[in-house]
């Protein structure tokens, strides 16, 4: 999945199910589960796969779900996800080792925030990192790449084609959308 942030990518992040039909349609080639319960996930990622999209969980949301050894194993083996986010390194780490491409989240909310990511991300083996909210995300998308050379995806408040255009200008790898509308923008 590495060489798939070799262009810009617009990630629908799907938190109603209803809109699952909808990102299925788009030529979008990764989907985001960011809200489902571990009883549909198998339905749902196979899904997914049928119409040749990969499939990220947001594992901090997945109901019934724990981000443990076990749980992290069932993913990959038992549920067939390709990928995961979340903003805990640990999670990261585990996925990794299992062979999950992971997305490491950074919560911009104040400096603290910021400095603990930063020190996280330094044992993190994240294969990208998304910074949230994206209207901070350009003051801090610098830092992360002193820190690492790895794609950076911009999410939360993504919500129209204007959007769009600045983080590809600015050299974002992609952002994550909750908004319809954008989902056949690529």
């Amino acid at each position: 999945m590495k060489n798939i942030f070799n262009t810009f990518t617009i990630i629908p992040s799907v938190r109603v199910l209803k809109d699952l039909d909808y990102a299925l349609k788009s030529t979008l080639p990764i989907i985001l589960l960011s809200e489902v319960h571990i009883g549909n996930l198998t339905s749902l990622v196979k899904l997914c796969q049928r119409q040749n999209k990969k499939v990220l969980v947001n594992v901090d949301l997945v109901g019934g779900f724990s981000p443990d050894r076990m749980g992290v194993k069932l993913l990959k083996d038992l549920f067939k996800v390709d990928g995961i986010l979340t903003s805990n390194m640990i999670t990261i780490n585990m996925c990794k080792s299992v062979g999950l491409f992971t997305i490491q989240r950074f919560f911009l909310m104040d400096s603290k925030a910021v400095d603990s990511s930063l020190k996280s991300f330094k044992n993190s083996q994240a294969d990208a990192v998304e910074l949230l909210p994206s209207p901070l995300a350009p003051k801090f998308a610098d830092e992360i790449a002193k820190n690492k050379n790895i794609p950076i995806l911009a999410g939360g408040f993504v919500d129209n084609k204007n959007s769009i255009e600045k983080f590809k200008k600015l050299g974002f790898n992609g952002v994550t959308t909750s908004t319809k509308d954008l989902w056949n923008l690529q």
